[in-house]
């Protein structure tokens, strides 16, 4: 009897958990639902729309995401509307978001006519230094391993009980934070920053070694606050909880990667790999004519977790990232191509079968 007490708490306790999962800020909703439609009118290359829904959003909130930021300040500049364009460009520098060389001289050749604004960003540098701090031990044992992590699995046990376990005593005690406390110098090009890898890393389905923290309840928190995008939000909670709740892998655009080299260690000379790819593949329930019953019940399912958490439909982001795969000005979504990695070609042939080619 105290078993099956046991087992129904658990379960309820699951599904309240899952409920609570929601964005319920108001003006974030708001703000997100501009921000989608910005978006989706971006790929349909409706910019004076794109420009429209970008300034609405920023209505509803003042520390708009630095993508959000980049994004309209592309549209801008596709529009030949430099000097609108230059005053995100000069928000983006202040958070110190790391442009390509010459990017200013490209985009803005009259850039001395405009005025200038002043830096007034005041960022937590002792935070970010503890972050940094934990993410050069989050990936020590890694980078050693090329890919093996079984060969180290003691040491990366190790490093991630202690790197998410102070983590989380951070952002309970200072908050999670964003580029408005960090800056994006400790952030990749699409705005991911470095401790959202420690995050990763207490994914629930590891084969290397248990989940020591959840920061599904963190990261709500930081979504109702707006100090995480609905896609990076959605991408970690996935990780944390095992779950395939925002998207599922019928709707990945798959490349084929051949590993020439050592199959122990798959992650040397990746970028090589990536070079000879032989992309791009999807599965049939892609194209939404091709679902039927079932795959339109999955779609359905997993638009109402999306909009619950301030995201678009999954056939607005399914657009973004064919989108993505001719236009790189734009930075529209998370993990966009999937690497498939086969020793040799039949087997890479084989899975070919089961999926078209769109490019």
């Amino acid at each position: 009897m105290k078993s099956f007490s046991l087992l129904a708490f658990l379960f309820v306790f699951a599904f309240i958990n899952s409920q609570n999962r929601e964005l319920t800020n108001k003006k974030l909703i708001k703000y997100h639902e501009a921000v989608n439609s910005a978006e989706d009118k971006i790929v349909t290359d409706d910019l004076d729309s794109a420009d429209f829904y970008y300034r609405k959003a920023f209505k509803h909130f003042n520390e708009p995401h630095a993508n959000d930021i980049y994004n309209h300040m592309k549209v801008l500049l596709n529009k030949k509307e430099y000097e609108n364009a230059f005053k995100h460009y000069q928000s983006l520098n202040c958070m110190n978001y790391k442009f390509e060389d010459h990017f200013i001289s490209v985009n803005f050749p009259n850039h001395e006519n405009y005025k200038k604004l002043k830096c007034t960003n005041k960022f937590d540098n002792d935070y970010r230094k503890q972050l940094d701090e934990l993410f050069v031990t989050d990936q020590h044992y890694r980078k050693l391993s090329g890919g093996d992590y079984a060969k180290y699995k003691k040491e990366i046990t190790r490093n991630d009980s202690i790197t998410s376990t102070k983590l989380l005593q951070l952002i309970q005690k200072k908050g999670f934070p964003n580029e408005y406390d960090l800056s994006l110098s400790s952030a990749d090009p699409v705005f991911f920053q470095n401790f959202y890898f420690i995050i990763w890393h207490q994914l629930a389905t590891s084969l290397y070694k248990p989940q020591v923290v959840n920061f599904s309840s963190e990261i709500i928190k930081a979504l109702n606050r707006g100090k995480i995008t609905p896609d990076n939000a959605a991408f970690l909670l996935d990780l944390s909880n095992g779950t395939t709740d925002y998207s599922a892998k019928y709707f990945d655009i798959v490349q084929i990667l051949k590993n020439e080299g050592n199959s122990e260690r798959p992650h040397d000379g990746v970028e090589e790999m990536l070079e000879k790819a032989d992309c791009c593949y999807v599965h049939e329930w892609f194209y939404p004519e091709k679902r039927g019953e079932k795959g339109n019940a999955l779609v359905k399912d997993i638009d109402r977790r999306r909009k619950s958490i301030g995201m678009s439909t999954l056939d607005q982001n399914l657009r973004k990232k064919t989108f993505l795969l001719t236009n790189k000005d734009y930075k529209l979504g998370h993990a966009s191509l999937i690497g498939i990695n086969f020793q040799n070609n039949e087997d890479a042939e084989n899975l070919k079968k089961h999926f078209i080619k769109i490019k």
